[in-house]
């Protein structure tokens, strides 16, 4: 055992014992200066490590099963294939430090700073990193199912390819942030911001969501302006009451979706699997939908302003009480009679 490791032991099992004997736990300033230190393979489950010195240590390997971190400072530290599981890391600064291959189920990052950590292939599952920050972080392929996002930033952030099954993203800041091929079936994006700033401001870019699996996933009320959603699975997912403008949809995998109430103006869904959506009260002034199956969709209330709906499938479509100008019908099957009165001339 290195010097600086028997003394961590040694600090964290006296701040135990006081613990229990009712005494004084032992104060952060008490702990040993270990930044840097070698500390690779060390044994330190349920260490209490909270508010430690822990700058560019290398952690390697290392057991903190169940330790406490909570305000620890671990900047540019090398956690790399660590176990984390159940440790608490609350308002912890692992800014710029490796957490590649961790082990970290049900661990808490809450209010914790990660921003371009490494936690490439990472087993978090269940893990909390509610009001987190990791602001241009590399979760690529990790493993997030049921994780805690809600309200963290991640702008830019990398997640492609991650398995986030149900995970929260609840009002968590995502502009920028590449969700490519990721997995997040029944994931929650409500109040979410995922999307581009208008045209002619400045700002961040939308997210990238290509190709991911948002199977049963709820986006109420999120902002998706300008996000791209090419070849997503969105069937069953909630969009009701999102802003979707000048988003992409095309080639995406719809049916049964529920844009009820969404801003979706100049929205692009070439050749979109839309059968059985909800658009009602839905505004798509401008919206493409060339080439979409629409059949058995519900545009009751829908503003369809200019909408292009050239080759689209329009079997069953439902329109009552709905607002329809000037829409492009070139070569659509099973029009409607409402369609064809609102039809360009």
């Amino acid at each position: 055992m290195t010097p600086a490791l028997a003394m961590v032991r040694g600090v964290a099992l006296a701040a135990v014992l006081c613990g229990f004997a009712g005494g004084p736990v032992v104060a952060a300033a008490e702990k040993p200066a270990i930044a840097g230190k070698n500390l690779s393979g060390a044994d330190l489950k349920g260490a209490d490590l909270k508010g430690a010195d822990l700058v560019g240590a290398d952690m390697r390997g290392a057991d903190l099963g169940n330790a406490k971190l909570d305000g620890a400072r671990l900047t540019g530290a090398n956690l790399t294939g660590a176990k984390l599981d159940g440790a608490s890391l609350k308002g912890a600064d692992l800014r710029e430090s490796y957490l590649r291959e961790a082990s970290a189920r049900s661990a808490d990052f809450s209010g914790a700073d990660l921003g371009n950590a490494d936690l490439t292939r990472a087993d978090a599952r269940q893990a909390k990193f509610a009001g987190a920050t990791l602001a241009l972080a590399d979760l690529a392929y990790a493993r997030l199912g049921g994780a805690d996002f809600s309200g963290a930033f991640l702008p830019g952030t990398r997640l492609v390819q991650i398995r986030a099954e149900k995970a929260r993203f609840t009002k968590a800041y995502l502009a920028a942030a590449d969700l490519s091929q990721a997995s997040l079936a029944g994931a929650d994006f409500a109040g979410a911001d995922l999307g581009a700033k208008g045209q002619g401001h400045p700002g961040p870019t939308a997210a990238i969501l290509k190709g991911a699996d948002l199977t049963g996933a709820g986006f109420k009320g999120a902002n998706l302006t300008g996000a791209d959603l090419r070849e997503a699975r969105i069937e069953g997912a909630d969009f009701s009451a999102a802003r979707l403008g000048s988003a992409d949809l095309t080639w995406t995998r719809a049916k049964g979706a529920d844009f009820s109430g969404a801003e979706m103006g100049w929205l692009r869904a070439y050749g979109a699997d839309l059968r059985d959506a909800k658009f009602r009260n839905s505004r798509l002034a401008l919206a493409q939908l060339t080439g979409a199956n629409l059949a058995g969709a519900d545009f009751s209330g829908a503003l369809l302003q200019r909408t292009d709906l050239a080759q689209a499938n329009l079997a069953g479509v439902r329109v009552a009480k709905a607002t329809i100008s000037g829409v492009n019908l070139r070569a659509a099957r099973d029009v409607p009679k409402a369609f064809e009165e609102g039809k360009t001339p």
